[in-house]
């Protein structure tokens, strides 16, 4: 990914904490003939200083039958939007702020146990607080065997490169009169704009 050195984040404290606030991701990898992409829940892990993700794709899909022969791209991406050039306080060009960071490394297949474990993990990470939280140890065996139909993997990442083009170029006034018109539009990346200027 192009990373312009003003929207570089190198931080692996805040691009770990973007990666945990967005467990959804693209996972890119090539036949041999052409690109495959499939959208997957993530889940992060990181222990000293190795970041690693789980997943799993639906075991038709054809992408996971290559996915250890090669370097996989793991995209993950934050909230975006246009940014009106009649924002600014002078006649300049239109752009897009984004949040985005590519992750290269390599896949392995995960077993049927690992696969389990880690279905019952991502239940957790997203039911744990919710009253009546579905849980994997309480699901009938019929359903339990769905886990048949897909395949679990781990991506043991290699490089990380992160972007947030926020308005950094921008001037005080201009930066907060862009937020104030995302904020009005509802836009989500105002709040992350927001918070990036503190």
């Amino acid at each position: 990914m192009y990373v312009p050195k003003l929207y570089a984040v190198n931080d692996a404290e805040e691009v770990h904490a973007f990666l945990k606030a967005h467990p959804f991701g693209t996972v890119v990898t090539h036949d041999g003939q052409k690109p495959h992409a499939t959208h997957v829940p993530l889940r992060f892990h990181a222990e000293d200083g190795h970041v690693w993700f789980t997943t799993h794709v639906a075991r038709n899909n054809p992408q996971w039958q290559t996915i250890e022969d090669q370097t996989v791209l793991l995209i993950v991406q934050g909230p975006d939007a246009y940014v009106s050039a009649s924002w600014y306080g002078h006649e300049d060009v239109s752009t897009w702020n984004y949040q985005a960071v590519h992750l290269y490394g390599q896949a392995t297949i995960l077993s049927s146990a690992e696969l389990e474990t880690d279905l019952a993990g991502l239940l957790q990470d997203h039911e744990r607080e919710r009253e009546n939280a579905i849980v994997w140890e309480e699901l009938s065996e019929p359903v339990q065997r769905q886990k048949h139909g897909v395949v679990g993997f781990r991506i043991d990442i290699d490089e990380i490169q992160a972007a947030f083009k926020l308005s950094q170029n921008r001037n005080d006034e201009d930066y907060e009169r862009i937020v104030s018109e995302l904020e009005q539009a509802g836009c989500p990346l105002a709040d992350v704009m927001r918070e990036h200027k503190k």
